[in-house]
């Protein structure tokens, strides 16, 4: 599946008043011999959070047959954070925080941030996912019903999608399983009996506050201001991760993406996973979460039930330029 590639050149353009966001050595908006330019910051979405996952047998498929698609992908991203590579008493921030709903972003990204007054030269580049009762702004993107939910629960996501599969089946573990008067369709996964079932929503909202940075994109760090130009970069969120096997480190070609896991996480068989069934249920009860899965790189330790795996890899998501890697918070991590 193709990568989302930002439209850089139709946001190098002259900005006229900029406004100068941070603090920095010398004044704002000083000049010295190098000159000054200014940054845009979009927020961009991987492209499978707008179009979905297809199953297949290509490394950005699902592997095991589920299709995936996002209705609502909520996301609380802002705190930009910028300094200047040689010297990091100067610096810049632009400290909004808004509340987005990735499926709704423009294929060349939403610019929201706009930093004047850099100087010319390589800065580094940091951004954040905090709650959303940490100051937020609800873009129109999203509901004011949506928002009030995410302020009040002080989450950074908030995703509801489904998965589908024509000969699809869920597989809760049977000492948590409530089916009611569903019927087994007579497989087993492990000593757990299996439900018809070709969708299964998934609907949660989660606290994964983290700090990203400082990025880089093929190596190179951050990014670079011209004198009298003005420079685009992106926070990209990826979508990908709830499905990928485990926390592995290596380039993500070397992922498999899976979603049997999650349609086995719903207990009462209702049709929907929800926040409290991935709470009811530890890793070691889900026969599918196997020798294929490498769960020792998770940024939360110890992973006591789903939905710690969930937030763990929600706090990977976060990328710069598309593919480009940062550190989460403060731990280098490449994925």
């Amino acid at each position: 599946m193709a990568k989302r590639k930002l439209n850089l050149t139709s946001w190098n353009r002259a900005v006229g008043a900029m406004i100068c966001l941070g603090t920095f050595a010398g004044g704002c908006g000083s000049e010295d011999e190098a000159g000054t330019g200014s940054l845009t910051v979009l927020v961009e979405s991987e492209d499978v959070i707008v179009e979905g996952i297809a199953p297949g047998d290509d490394v950005e498929n699902i592997r095991d047959g589920w299709g995936v698609k996002f209705d609502k992908y909520i996301a609380t991203i802002g705190d930009i954070d910028v300094h200047y590579s040689t010297n990091d008493s100067l610096a810049a921030e632009a400290g909004d925080v808004f509340v987005v709903d990735l499926t709704k972003v423009p294929s060349g990204g939403l610019a929201l941030w706009t930093l004047g007054g850099l100087n010319a030269g390589r800065w580094e580049f940091n951004y954040r996912t905090p709650g959303a009762a940490d100051g937020s702004t609800r873009h129109d993107s999203v509901s004011q019903a949506d928002y009030d939910e995410m302020v009040a629960e002080d989450w950074t996501y908030h995703i509801d999608g489904l998965l589908q599969k024509a000969d699809g089946q869920s597989c809760p573990p049977a000492a948590l399983a409530k089916p009611g008067g569903k019927t087994p369709n007579g497989k087993m996964s492990g000593g757990n009996a299996c439900y018809d079932a070709p969708s299964v929503r998934f609907t949660f909202g989660a606290t994964a506050e983290t700090n990203f940075g400082p990025c880089e994109i093929d190596e190179v760090p951050g990014f670079a201001i011209s004198a009298g130009g003005t420079q685009t970069v992106a926070a990209t969120i990826h979508g990908d991760h709830l499905f990928f096997n485990g926390f592995p480190e290596g380039d993500e070609g070397g992922v498999t993406r899976l979603a049997q896991w999650l349609a086995d996480c719903d207990l009462n068989l209702d049709g929907t996973v929800t926040g409290a069934e991935l709470k009811e249920i530890a890793p070691s009860q889900l026969p599918e979460l196997d020798e294929r899965y490498q769960l020792g790189g998770s940024p939360i330790t110890p992973l006591n039930n789903m939905f710690d795996y969930v937030v763990g890899q929600l706090k990977t998501q976060g990328h710069f330029q598309g593919e480009g890697e940062c550190p989460l918070d403060g731990v280098g991590h490449h994925d």
